[in-house]
């Protein structure tokens, strides 16, 4: 199985999207680079970031650069891959606190005590994810004229499909909440972090719990 990963970057945070690209080079991926925003556009920089995993491997990981990686970061993904209940699925490397849905997240993950799976028909956050490189095409196709957010505008091509989203419980990435917003989210009561992260090899299983 081969795995590549990009990482989705600002100029503004070149030290940091250098750093983790070289945390990542220290990991068995078959290809990994830094996209640039060239024109300070989400959707635009997390668009070529899927495109460039195509034809490359079976599966690619697009992380953002304030995305902070856990311990057996590459294994954990290789675990997950193997152990999706949904077989070759788009999963999510974070599960965040605040928005959106703070409680009903926070319901969820309370009540996934021994599962490592929640469940949503979109995707919430856009910090971490794997999509099997067959998906990432005709994804990009389906929602090439949609203006929403770039998470959300992932998501409704599998909502679109009735094509469930997983999230990897505990969470294989972290939101360095310290570096602010380059979306004018602003600030939130709440951190803007993980639920609850891994903190080493996670012992995979097939309980879900939908969000």
């Amino acid at each position: 199985m081969n795995i590549t990963i990009a990482v989705m970057a600002h100029p503004k945070r070149k030290a940091a999207a250098d750093a983790l690209l070289d945390q990542l080079r220290k990991y068995p991926f078959k290809e990994a680079t830094i996209i640039w925003d060239e024109i300070d556009n989400e959707w635009h920089t997390g668009a070529r970031a899927l495109r460039w995993g195509i034809d490359r491997g079976d599966f690619h990981v697009v992380i953002q650069d304030d995305a902070r990686l856990t311990t057996e970061f590459y294994a954990n993904i290789e675990g997950a891959i193997h152990n999706c209940p949904g077989g070759k699925a788009l999963i999510s490397l974070y599960t965040g606190t605040a928005r959106p849905f703070g409680k009903r997240v926070k319901n969820a993950v309370e009540r996934a005590e021994h599962a490592t799976w929640l469940r949503h028909f979109l995707l919430m956050w856009g910090v971490g994810f794997i999509i099997p490189t067959s998906h990432i095409q005709p994804m990009l196709e389906f929602v090439v004229d949609r203006q929403e957010p770039y998470d959300t505008r992932i998501g409704i091509f599998y909502h679109r499909n009735r094509l469930p989203i997983y999230y990897t419980m505990p969470c294989l990435v972290d939101h360095d909440d310290g570096v602010g917003s380059l979306l004018g989210h602003g600030a939130t009561p709440e951190p803007r972090v993980a639920h609850k992260l891994a903190t080493g090899l996670i012992a995979w299983n097939n309980q879900v719990i939908d969000i």
